[in-house]
């Protein structure tokens, strides 16, 4: 255990002093992140985690119960040390020092009053760093979550929306996720990268040394290399890549292919290549200084208002918003 990184998330935040006197929650995001909330529930989007990066780490504030929510991206939650108790999908889970949850896209869930020593760590993460070469690593090796995350974009209904891994002996998962925070709250050169680069060490580590525990009646796997083929294509190509070009390179029927995509994914052809393209158009705007217009050709939209459209529809806001945030 590094002292220096002990130390910082032991030490108070301003929200903690102030929920450690009252013991009531205090939102302290923005209210651009909140799409929607009542009494009971809270609807979080990508606005504030994702701001050119496609990884957010934080630690979870303590002394309050976290009230019940919902969010657009993937959730990592690791127990640094100490203990939580989580409702997730209205399932109550525990997890002690050393567990990890993933949380799928859509999963609702809160958390119980952490105590002192409850340090418990966000790792959030959007689907598009998640690559596709990580999932033919896990295809292969029969994982429960080459499923869960192939289905990540589309949220299959027979899919589990979280999974736990308990810790049992020894574990490298421990050692990646306490250098994935030292390079994310002591930032140095490189530490993006760095950390962007783990993630999927991260995962693949959790496959390899951890007990899986699906906390879903589901069984079901997805294990189908066709769509796996298409997801591929779709994420290299996007620009050019159509419905007639994948049948014919897998030597389909157009229209069987078609089919068979929106009954294993849940989506159609093109709502999935529009994911990938909406994805790639975000990434130049908030990376480069490229015209909208330039990149609306470059990610293979031939009409400008038909992005537009997709796009508010996506982000909830227009590219020049984006931009401008």
């Amino acid at each position: 255990m590094n002292k220096q990184l002990d130390d910082l998330l032991h030490q108070l935040t301003d929200v903690e002093k102030i929920q450690k006197q009252t013991h009531e929650f205090v939102q302290d995001l923005p209210d651009d992140t909140i799409d929607a909330s009542d009494d009971s529930f809270i609807h979080l989007n990508n606005r504030h985690f994702f701001r050119n990066k496609d990884i957010y780490v934080s630690k979870h504030n303590r002394y309050a119960k976290y009230p019940l929510h919902t969010h657009q991206f993937l959730e990592l939650n690791y127990m640094y040390s100490g203990h939580c108790t989580q409702y997730i999908d209205g399932n109550r889970v525990e997890l002690n020092t050393g567990d990890v949850v993933l949380l799928n896209v859509g999963s609702s869930h809160s958390l119980e009053e952490l105590g002192d020593d409850d340090i418990l760590i966000n790792i959030l993460f959007r689907n598009k760093a998640i690559h596709l070469d990580l999932l033919d690593k896990l295809y292969d090796s029969e994982s429960v979550l080459f499923n869960f995350l192939m289905n990540t974009p589309t949220r299959n209904q027979t899919e589990p929306l979280f999974i736990c891994f308990k810790k049992h002996g020894d574990s490298e998962v421990t050692h990646i996720i306490d250098t994935v925070l030292l390079e994310y709250f002591f930032s140095r050169n490189f530490s993006n990268q760095i950390i962007s680069s783990y993630l999927p060490i991260l995962l693949i580590t959790l496959v390899r040394d951890y007990q899986s525990e699906i906390m879903d009646k589901s069984k079901q796997r997805l294990n189908d290399h066709v769509v796996l083929t298409v997801l591929k294509d779709i994420e290299k190509g996007y620009a050019t890549v159509s419905l007639q070009s994948v049948a014919k390179e897998l030597n389909y029927n157009r229209y069987y292919l078609s089919n068979l995509i929106k009954k294993k994914t849940g989506s159609t052809f093109t709502e999935l290549l529009n994911q990938q393209k909406l994805l790639q158009a975000q990434l130049l705007i908030t990376s480069t200084k490229l015209p909208v217009s330039q990149i609306i050709r470059q990610v293979g939209f031939s009409n400008k208002n038909y992005f537009y459209n997709k796009y508010q529809e996506k982000y909830g806001h227009l590219p020049t918003e984006t931009r401008n945030h």
